[in-house]
């Protein structure tokens, strides 16, 4: 089952989680991230910095209500952090009584159990180095990235799972136990045992609070109570940073452990490489994956103060004079299986050679070292490491930044140099920023030299001031600019949130003078046709006359010759 992933809808491919993930888990597939399950250690951290939400996290939330509201009788295992998260811890615990928890008990029980296997472990096996088992993540980390170290875990159940054990044996198999912490990891650790029936639900602080919103609890209107089992000092510790090895100082240096006290992902990274090369040795190592130990956990409620506020306040709630509920570690407890078994999950990375990332490299631009600037834009530490992800399947070469930006501002570049258009960009008052090769031509004015200077110093700004007052673009106007002669098709962009106005000049002098010639041609022609026509019509009038006196004296002829005739034949 898939505990974590990101909603795709949400993603903006921003790689905010590429670059805080500290085990590279996450990959690029059609611009939206996803989680690679076989690389995840759960830690959280790319939830946390996501800044869409996009969290899409496995939630058993709808069944604790259900097994609340059918009144069944649920347990919560409630985590020590709660004392430092929640301002008002124990009017917490009233609040849950309210929605139909049975009994809230302290996971801190489990903790104080499992420090004492701890001890029995350091006392009575022969190991040179140890790492505590508590932490999930550390643990997914280790099995996953550092397989040699695995000889190194305290091969127990964490505080979770050692308590829900007891909770189980005591309570019986109709009972509903449930994990409230800040901690995702947890989700994945449990659910194992969830089939097996150790424990049925994990939910968050997070999820907590969104129940009790759903059900508009407030928690500040409760009085306080406390839990029905506390843990003692020890277990409370657990949450703080040396909170575990606190508890084992004596055994520690009895068997000449340094404790080392590690949270943060990179931080553990960096002691388990010291580990595998030898640089530590004879060292207990206390791995929690957050920064600032439990109290660090990614799914605290959204308005939790932060994480040394958290600490600060734990402490003041966690003291050894408190007197408490608790159950020691008895014989009944001892005969419960607390043993867990870590195995290898060694992560197989894809064979590739140099070339093939010198090849990778050479596809962003990357040609020589120098080109390598490893700014960590993509999310990886180096462009090498970059360039293995894409190999890997991982990522994608339109990540490199400088690469795009690179590759934009030349095809930006060719547009703004080769357009046979004139192209000139002022900012709001104006002021001239740049001027294409076209417009330097046909102003006289070379860019260097006019910089800054203001639009009048080269054209009529009444339209650009106009396009400034009224927000309005103007698009494909005809003006003539008599300066230079330049007739065109003036196009003035403005950007508001750039704050600069983009103006193009259409120069169409030469279609306009040609135009201009095909006018002049076709009135001359009706010109001389309107002579012609003048002309034609004068000489036709001329024939006619001509036509008219010679026909009239054709037959005044005539008739006189019939006369002749016709006296002649006595008629």
């Amino acid at each position: 089952m898939k505990i974590l992933d990101f909603f795709p809808a949400n993603c903006r491919n921003c790689y905010k989680c590429v670059r805080n993930c500290s085990v590279k888990a996450i990959k690029m597939v059609n611009d939206q991230a996803q989680i690679v399950e076989d690389k995840c250690i759960a830690c959280g951290k790319c939830f946390l910095v996501c800044p869409q939400n996009a969290r899409n996290i496995h939630s058993d939330l709808d069944n604790v209500v259900e097994a609340v509201r059918s009144g069944r009788n649920v347990v919560i295992s409630i985590a020590p952090s709660y004392l430092g998260v929640y301002e008002e811890p124990y009017k917490l615990i009233s609040a849950l009584k309210y929605i139909g928890v049975s009994l809230v008990e302290e996971t801190a029980i489990g903790a104080q159990h499992i420090t004492e296997i701890y001890k029995e472990y350091i006392n009575d096996t022969n190991t040179n180095n140890a790492i505590t088992t508590c932490c999930p993540s550390a643990n997914m980390m280790i099995q996953t990235y550092y397989p040699e170290l695995i000889k190194y875990m305290i091969p127990v159940d964490s505080p979770m799972i050692a308590h829900c054990k007891m909770i189980r044996k005591r309570h019986g198999d109709d009972t509903y136990i449930v994990f409230l912490g800040p901690c995702i990891s947890k989700k994945c650790e449990a659910y194992g045992y969830q089939l097996s029936g150790t424990i049925d639900a994990v939910i968050s602080f997070e999820e907590l609070d969104k129940w009790l919103e759903l059900k508009n609890i407030d928690i500040s209107s409760f009085e306080d109570t406390l839990p029905d089992l506390e843990g003692n000092y020890t277990g409370k510790k657990y949450p703080l940073e040396k909170g575990i090895l606190s508890g084992m100082e004596d055994v520690l240096s009895q068997n000449n452990f340094t404790p080392l006290s590690v949270s943060g992902t990179d931080n553990l990274k960096e002691a388990f490489e010291a580990l595998i090369n030898g640089e530590l040795n004879n060292v207990c190592i206390e791995a929690n994956c957050c920064s600032g130990g439990c109290m660090g956990g990614p799914a605290v409620p959204r308005n939790s103060k932060n994480v040394y506020v958290r600490k600060t306040h734990a402490k003041s709630k966690i003291t050894p004079t408190k007197n408490i509920k608790y159950l020691n570690y008895n014989s009944d407890d001892k005969k419960l299986d607390y043993s867990r078994h870590f195995r290898n999950k060694g992560y197989v990375y894809p064979t590739y050679t140099e070339d093939d990332i010198i090849s990778i490299l050479g596809k962003i631009g990357k040609h020589t070292k120098a080109d390598e600037l490893n700014c960590g834009a993509c999310g990886y530490e180096t462009c090498r490491d970059k360039a293995i992800s894409v190999i890997e399947g991982l990522s994608y070469t339109e990540m490199c930044i400088p690469y795009m930006r690179n590759k934009a501002e030349k095809l930006s570049n060719i547009i703004f140099e080769y357009s046979p258009n004139i192209l000139v960009i002022t900012d709001i008052n104006l002021n001239i920023i740049d001027l294409n090769p076209v417009g330097e031509d046909v102003f006289k004015a070379k860019i260097n030299n006019i910089r800054g200077n203001h639009l009048s110093s080269i054209l009529s700004c009444e339209d650009y001031e106009e396009v400034i007052s009224t927000g309005e673009n103007i698009i494909g106007k005809k003006v003539y600019i008599e300066k230079y002669g330049l007739t065109s098709y003036e196009s003035i962009i403005y950007l508001p949130k750039n704050k600069i106005l983009f103006g193009i000049l259409n120069d169409i002098t030469d279609d306009e003078f040609k135009k201009n010639q095909l006018i002049n041609l076709k009135l001359n022609t009706i010109e001389t046709a309107d002579k012609v026509i003048e002309k034609q019509m004068r000489v036709a009038q001329e024939i006619a006359g001509l036509l008219g006196e010679t026909t009239a004296e054709t037959k005044a002829a005539l008739l006189k010759l019939k006369k002749v005739v016709l006296e002649e034949n006595g008629k």
